[in-house]
């Protein structure tokens, strides 16, 4: 449920519970699901044997890091083979210039013609050269978004092999060793963050936009004792509800005074998003 809010802060939560309807000036209102303990399981993307292990329990890891990664060598090949073809366009760009160079030879005759000084065959042979290179070179247009789409296919499969932790946090579990094959959705790490929360957001595709690109968003507790900020971590889809969008926001523990510290798991918040235009939102 969304709320109009008048101005910036928290106080006055003044306007009916309309939602998504935006004013000059006003922002809006939403109520988070409950806080949760930061515990995140790290799971292999890719089938394979784990070649690379570099953390330990107790290691402080960032959100990014490689944690480790499967057999790199053939996926590796297969990337650099495509990252190669995509940054080669001495075949597209040749293809354009004889493309061009017919353009400017059909032309000349054209005009040729019209002063009567070359026959009509002559043009429309031109023609027929300058149609017949210029669907080579959108041919080969064509063959360029297919080598992208490959390359980024490549670039996916690569990064697959690879484990990176998700947020800020200790590694407290690392359950793959280096030799042993993983499978698809293996459990191979757990980075818990004893100090971060996570806030799930369920907002309109529209809001959620809006609040990636602010990436700190105020927030207030429930009970309205506590305001502070929290940080944009992810947004994805909703599978419950087509045009809306699941924003987590992640909150620090030290942020909040002790009384509040104590009470966060569980805990809804009031979060203030950017304003939207009523058409964007709906």
């Amino acid at each position: 449920m969304a709320i109009a809010v008048a101005g910036l802060g928290f106080c006055g939560m003044a306007g009916a519970q309309v939602p998504y309807r935006s004013q000059a000036g006003e922002k809006f209102l939403f109520e988070s699901a409950g806080a949760s303990r930061v515990v995140e399981k790290v799971r292999a993307e890719s089938e394979g044997t784990v070649v690379r292990v570099f953390v330990k329990p107790g290691d402080s890891v960032v959100k990014g890091q490689v944690l480790g990664h499967l057999e790199l060598d053939a996926a590796k090949h297969k990337l650099n083979l495509a990252r190669h073809a995509v940054e080669s366009r001495s075949s597209v760009d040749a293809a354009l210039a004889q493309a061009d160079s017919w353009t400017v030879t059909r032309e000349e005759i054209e005009l040729q013609v019209r002063k009567r000084s070359l026959e009509q065959s002559r043009l429309e042979w031109a023609t027929a050269m300058e149609r017949m290179y210029r669907a080579n070179f959108e041919q080969k247009l064509e063959d360029e978004k297919a080598q992208k789409l490959e390359f980024e296919f490549s670039e996916d499969q690569f990064e697959k092999r690879h484990f990176r932790a998700p947020v800020d946090g200790i590694v407290t579990e690392v359950l793959v060793e280096v030799g042993k094959r993983v499978s698809i959705a293996s459990h191979g790490f757990t980075i818990s963050n004893d100090n971060a929360f996570s806030l799930p957001l369920i907002v309109p595709d529209a809001i959620a936009d809006a609040a990636v690109s602010e990436k700190v968003l105020p927030v207030r507790t429930s009970d309205g004792k506590s305001v502070g900020e929290a940080k944009v971590d992810s947004v994805t889809d909703d599978p419950k509800s087509t045009g809306s969008k699941i924003v987590r926001l992640l909150i620090k523990a030290a942020d909040f005074p002790l009384v509040t510290r104590n009470k966060l798991m569980g805990m809804k918040f009031d979060v203030l998003l950017p304003q939207v235009a009523l058409e964007d939102a709906r």
